[in-house]
């Protein structure tokens, strides 16, 4: 089935005429990206309209017009084909010699012009009558490269850039497991790429398992959103800092894969949470927040003394906002990294922390806290304004536009039992059970949708208060269970270590 993603386009009436008409007749793998990728040019980098990437039809550009105008199509046309073909043929895997094995084709889609039936087969010209022939005529040779085409033009191959190739000489070796679990996840799922690409007027939420791809998926989504808005000023930020040179790697090379350039680390900041006085290397958020608004600035030292232990970073960020009536606009875009690691009040922050639209992305784990099962819906994590009406609430999906909740189902670091091991550990299931409860349970679920939503499905029985009788499957990827048992099965053997064995069973 074809995947629609929608990035920004400023031509919405054809888009969604593009979209229904492929995913309506192609019901094959396959991609169609609107208004990505962004390329770079001579005159600098910009997004092509909409792009098409299919194992049997292989990558198709299209030139979308909104009018009855189609103008200099065939210049528009060269530019699209030979920008990508520069970003193509960068990568061997794709490449016979000096022969482009992936050759993108364009197409002007014009759904108002009328055609004449005189038109240059090199320039394809198509409306509503004549779309589908002319999808159909456009056959790939090489299928097999479909894989290695796409992860090209979501630039997960860029990821790989600066690493020592593998060398396999033993096809059961761990270096070669490791190695096919690499290429297993080569690239993005769609709900992958709907994260990164799709970004609405306003808050988002992106959540999922530990392992599924949220660090990465926000590094790509500020490349793409600095490449697209060069101007605007953008801020990542999270809680662990040892992510903070993790991002900037990646984000250099996404952003050098879209616009063979490197960022403008002027307008896109990669910023402590809390941050402090001194080199930009130590500026943060709150930092920056409590500048802008002449507010008092607490470091940890004196945060301590002020507020309660533990809640040192809350009182801080609940102080400032509290401090400031009209908080002045410092970016245009934040995104939240670990949000889960967070209290509320910092979240507050970075959303009094944007103009209007309140573009504030934040990605977070479930399940990955003892104390808490997941963060609280948006209509309380931002408060209510002075009428009582909450500030952000999410709106049901739309034909046509972004996501504002983004699940991501699957999970590629950790394996099925790993997980499942962690969640029932975090749950407290095979804990001694309490005299006065019954029940040795720290935390559980008792709505179907929220197992759902971090990747399970209930398969047997029924969500009860009293009992629990369902059974529940991870949506974990194959071959991590796999790799993982592989790995785990050699550790036994070199070390001998029966029961190591005995706890994997168990699991």
């Amino acid at each position: 089935m074809t995947t629609v993603v929608w990035g920004s386009t400023k031509k919405p009436v054809t888009s969604l005429r593009l979209a229904e008409a492929i995913e309506q007749n192609f019901h094959e793998e396959g991609t169609l990206y609107i208004g990505y990728p962004v390329l770079s040019a001579s005159d600098g980098a910009s997004s092509i309209d909409a792009l098409w990437v299919s194992p049997g039809h292989g990558l198709i550009i299209f030139h979308l017009v909104e009018g009855r105008d189609i103008g200099n199509y065939r210049e528009i046309q060269d530019e699209f084909a030979n920008n990508l073909e520069t970003r193509l043929r960068a990568h061997r895997a794709l490449m016979h010699g000096r022969t482009l094995l992936a050759p993108p084709r364009v197409v002007t889609y014009a759904p108002m012009v009328r055609l004449d039936g005189n038109d240059d087969a090199s320039y394809p010209v198509a409306n509503d009558d004549n779309l589908l022939p002319v999808l159909h005529t456009t056959v790939w040779d090489h299928p097999d490269l479909f894989t290695a085409a796409h992860s090209v033009i979501q630039s997960i191959s860029s990821i790989r850039q600066g690493r020592r190739r593998r060398t396999i000489h033993n096809q059961n070796s761990r270096g070669a497991i490791l190695k096919a679990l690499e290429d297993s996840i080569a690239n993005l799922d769609s709900r992958q790429s709907r994260a990164v690409i799709e970004t609405v007027e306003g808050v988002q939420r992106i959540r999922g398992l530990a392992g599924s791809g949220k660090t990465i998926i926000l590094a790509l989504k500020a490349a793409y959103l600095h490449a697209q808005h060069p101007d605007w000023r953008i801020a990542v930020t999270f809680n662990t800092r040892s992510l903070k040179g993790q991002f900037r790697k990646y984000i250099t090379n996404f952003v050098f894969e879209q616009t063979r350039d490197i960022p403008d680390w002027t307008k896109l900041q990669i910023l402590n949470a809390w941050g402090a006085p001194g080199s930009d290397d130590r500026t943060g958020v709150y930092y920056q927040f409590c500048q802008a608004n002449g507010v008092e600035f607490f470091d940890f030292t004196s945060a301590r003394r002020k507020f309660l232990p533990t809640q040192e970073f809350s009182g801080v960020c609940q102080h400032a906002l509290s401090s400031v009536d009209s908080p002045q606009k410092l970016f245009d875009v934040v995104l939240v990294d670990e949000a889960q690691d967070f209290r509320p009040e910092f979240l507050r922050l970075c959303y009094a922390a944007l103009g209007t639209p309140k573009r504030l992305v934040y990605a977070y784990d479930e399940l990955q806290s003892l104390t808490d099962s997941t963060l609280p819906p948006p209509e309380e994590l931002f408060g209510t304004d002075a009428e009582g009406r909450p500030l952000v609430t999410f709106a049901a999906p739309q034909p046509g536009q972004p996501s504002q909740d983004i699940i991501l189902e699957k999970c590629y670091r950790n394996s099925r039992p790993v997980l499942a091991t962690a969640h029932a550990l975090g749950f407290g299931i095979y804990r001694k059970p309490d005299p006065k409860s019954g029940t040795g349970l720290i935390q559980m679920f008792d709505r179907s949708e929220l197992w759902e939503d971090v990747g399970y499905s209930v398969v047997d029985g029924e969500l009860r208060r009293q009992a629990l009788t369902s059974s529940v499957v991870s949506k974990s990827v194959t071959l991590a269970a796999t790799v993982c048992c592989r790995l785990v099965e050699q550790a036994v053997v070199i070390r001998n270590r029966p029961k190591a064995l005995v706890a994997w069973e168990l699991v």
